[in-house]
């Protein structure tokens, strides 16, 4: 289990200290460290660096899995027609490249750092030990960023080494498989060096690269490679590949000291610490978040991220297979005498804030959603799918004006959760059966199963291996990762954009006898198979002749 604590250093020597570049490589506390951890500190994360580059809305509300209430939000120009190469959502492209540009001048330097002034000291060789590694995180983390940067580009320009301005303006792009295949190939070289955890060592640090966050990532990368999106001439084998890394991850957890936990313990106060966390960012004491997404009507609640009703039919019953749009599927249901939320997932509840909950913990008040209620419409930025968010959300954390709170928060980058879904669509689609074990002792549906037994889930096993399994899956996963920043990068994947581009609101109204109806409605946003990839920024393709735009994007 491995958190990162963040901060923000150039790498740049006359703003690291006032020295030159020798002594910055001769002094490993206010040198060489603050060069590494200048790197880790570009890492992105959805409280505060996520696709704009500041607080605000996450990915989530650019899909089918939530609609962001904040009007002003730039969230809205994934789909309002305000995305363009020139006016672009560049934060990946500026960011990872700057990232990489620092790791590679580093690991180019690397036989400049001298330690050897610090022989004597009882703690000499916990620090050689820790330098030592330094090259391995470093090169984890620009595997990262190049991760980041295919995904979101596809093809792109690529480099092992410190470029000059003239070189960086005429490299051409390099194949997203090629950089793919790169990255598992080098998290296969380092994962070695790296060890479980850095718990043990030095200062006792936490937040550094470790072996299960290489071959985590590896996983992630090899199911991304076998995806429809990359995966242009169905190579099959490559869902195999994805399924052996992936399986590989859930098989080596236990000896890591990282296993499945409690769904509610996944955020929240403290959630850095869960044993389930793979890779994490410690973001310190803050209500940020609780800010953004509390409910209009609690005060200096801004209602923020919005689950859909996309979202809420996708979850299953305790005592049915069926899902709650399956079972619900017309336009109008009478919430007081069908009571759809009654059996329904528990997820759900640890997710959502429905009409009548009581949220936050210190809201003495029902939640009201319905239209003219005290959480509603025609509030200005109240939700306009009927519910609000309580994923990430701690509901101790009080906002109010007078009685303001905050506690540790962490954004969860990776967790053993995820690999479990991967192994279970990559032999899905490996095998076309979900019962198929192959070379493995557990199947696709065991995998799910796994999941669902979590101990404040408790959900019925699947069993069955039918026609419409990756329909189920698709839903299955948007409920177990859903406001974790998958969807977005799923739809995409999968190339779904089109069959995911209706987003489902829900219209409550409450009569004079009290009874509250629900009523669906759907709107189309925008969607055009350009969008499977980002255009790249005009300002590069200005700088860079040999740099071609993304299809669709000129």
């Amino acid at each position: 289990m491995l958190t990162l604590a963040t901060s923000c250093v150039d790498l740049n020597y006359t703003e690291v200290t006032t020295n030159d570049e020798d002594w910055i490589y001769k002094s490993p506390i206010y040198g060489i460290q603050q060069l590494v951890t200048s790197v880790y500190a570009h890492l992105p994360n959805g409280f505060d660096k996520n696709y704009e580059g500041s607080s605000g809305a996450t990915l989530a509300a650019a899909t089918d899995e939530a609609d962001c209430a904040i009007s002003t939000s730039s969230v809205h120009r994934f789909y309002n027609g305000g995305w363009s190469p020139n006016n672009p959502f560049s934060f990946t492209w500026e960011n990872s490249y700057k990232a990489i540009a620092e790791a590679n001048t580093f690991l180019e330097k690397l036989d400049k750092i001298d330690i050897s002034a610090y022989q004597y000291n009882s703690d000499y060789e916990a620090m050689k030990t820790k330098f030592e590694l330094f090259e391995y995180e470093v090169r984890f983390l620009r595997a990262y960023f190049y991760f980041e940067l295919v995904r979101t580009y596809g093809d792109i320009p690529f480099t092992l080494r410190s470029l000059t301005n003239t070189e960086a303006n005429s490299i051409v792009r390099t194949s997203s498989i090629a950089i793919f295949d790169w990255i598992v190939e080098e998290l296969d070289l380092i994962s070695a060096y790296l060890p479980i955890t850095h718990s043990t060592e030095l200062s006792k640090e936490i937040g550094r690269a470790t072996r299960p966050m290489c071959l985590a990532l590896k996983a992630r990368t090899l199911i991304y490679k076998a995806s429809p999106l990359f995966n242009t001439l169905n190579h099959k084998d490559w869902w195999l590949d994805a399924a052996r890394a992936n399986y590989e991850v859930i098989n080596r957890s236990a000896s890591w000291g990282i296993m499945l936990e409690e769904y509610s313990k996944i955020w929240g106060a403290n959630n850095g610490d869960c044993v389930e966390v793979i890779f994490a960012s410690k973001q310190g004491s803050l209500n940020s978040w609780e800010v953004y997404n509390y409910p209009i009507g609690v005060e200096n609640g801004a209602a923020g991220m919005c689950p859909t009703q996309n979202l809420v039919d996708s979850y299953e019953y305790l005592n049915d297979s069926r899902s709650f749009g399956q079972r619900f599927s017309q336009s109008t249901i009478n919430l007081m005498t069908e009571r759809p939320y009654d059996g329904i997932d528990p997820r759900f509840s640890m997710t959502i804030v429905r009409n009548g909950d009581l949220w936050p913990n210190y809201n003495t008040r029902p939640i009201e959603t319905f239209e003219g209620g005290v959480n509603a419409q025609p509030l200005l930025n109240a939700t306009q799918t009927g519910y609000y968010l309580k994923k990430h959300c701690d509901a101790n954390v009080n906002i109010s004006t007078n009685n303001a709170t905050s506690t540790p928060h962490a954004w969860v980058m990776m967790r053993l959760g995820e690999f479990y879904l991967n192994f279970a669509e990559a032999m899905y689609n490996y095998y076309g059966d979900a019962e198929a074990i192959g070379e493995f002792d557990l199947n696709a549906n065991a995998a799910i199963n796994i999941l669902r037994d979590r101990t404040d889930v408790q959900m019925p096993h699947w069993t069955e291996s039918s026609a419409d399994w990756m329909e189920r899956y698709r839903r299955e996963r948007m409920v177990e990762l859903a406001f974790e920043n998958h969807r977005f990068w799923d739809i995409r994947r999968w190339r779904l954009g089109d069959d995911c581009s209706g987003i489902g609101y829900a219209k409550l109204t409450k009569q004079f006898n009290g009874t509250v109806t629900l009523t669906r409605s759907t709107s189309q946003r925008k969607w055009d198979d350009k969008y499977y990839f980002f255009p790249i920024p005009f300002s590069e393709l200005n700088k860079n002749p040999n740099l071609h735009q993304n299809a669709g994007w000129n």
